[in-house]
């Protein structure tokens, strides 16, 4: 596939068991220097069920990128998309899925695409494995630790908390203990990426074809985790889910409130 020459060109190539991002640029590929849309190429046929594979990453702003409902925000290291509430009862395994996912167990879905999340995720370099997990809670998740926020307007008031307040844990009897998660990332199986396949975005047990994983012991326990309801809006509200990398700028995170 040939790769057109401009100051920041991305190429994605799939392989059978991994996928690589090919930086063509001058000086190194700092998103701030680009100054066109940022064309992704469609993969090879080997990668299906990718929708939207000829987006480009828009700048639309100083350090800030869209593509397709995904925006990154380079300065604070972070990336962030549009969702609604999709349960708030019952057991879940999932904390954000596709609206093709496994809806009937997450609290969130989204239209965004896993596809485009692993993009601009690779961009700011976050690492993951291609690796399976380790099933043994004891045992720590290769990937980068990131923060994973919710946010809503209520009326003129913009209210955003951690999404561990929206999981309840059954062994803690009490709301999931705050701290990080792990982009492990995903794989590419035989029937395509596994995260877009699936919609697995942020997942509450071992999931090695999701994005995001939660690293806490219970993650082992299919029945551990709940929908808790504190703060949590009404089904269908629209919010915005945002992952942030820690070790980002002082002042950036957001308390709740």
């Amino acid at each position: 596939m040939p790769v057109p020459r401009h100051p920041l060109t991305l190429a994605v190539f799939f392989a059978s068991a991994a996928w690589c991002i090919i930086f063509t640029t001058l000086g190194g590929p700092d998103l701030g220097s680009a100054e066109v849309p940022l064309l992704i190429p469609a993969p090879a046929p080997a990668a299906k069920n990718i929708p939207g594979t000829n987006a480009a990453l828009v700048p639309i702003g100083p350090g800030l990128f869209q593509l397709g409902d995904v925006r990154l925000d380079k300065n604070r290291r972070a990336v962030s998309f549009p969702a609604v509430v999709n349960m708030r009862e019952g057991n879940i395994e999932y904390l954000v899925v596709t609206t093709g996912g496994k809806t009937h167990e997450s609290v969130f879905k989204t239209e965004a695409q896993p596809f485009h999340l692993q993009l601009v995720f690779l961009l700011l370099g976050v690492r993951g494995t291609t690796n399976a997990l380790p099933e043994d809670p004891a045992k720590p998740l290769p990937g980068d630790p990131v923060v994973v926020e919710v946010s809503w307007n209520a009326g003129a008031e913009l209210r955003t908390f951690r999404a561990e307040e929206f999981v309840h844990d059954r062994r803690a009897q009490g709301a999931m203990a705050a701290g990080n998660w792990v982009y492990t990332g995903s794989r590419i199986r035989e029937d395509g990426f596994a995260a877009q396949v699936d919609g697995s975005i942020v997942s509450l047990i071992t999931d090695a074809d999701a994005l995001l994983n939660n690293p806490r012991v219970g993650r082992e326990d299919d029945d551990n985790w709940l929908v808790r309801t504190n703060h949590l809006p009404a089904l269908n509200v629209p919010v915005e889910v945002t992952i942030r990398l820690t070790g980002s700028p002082k002042g950036s995170e957001k308390k709740a409130r």
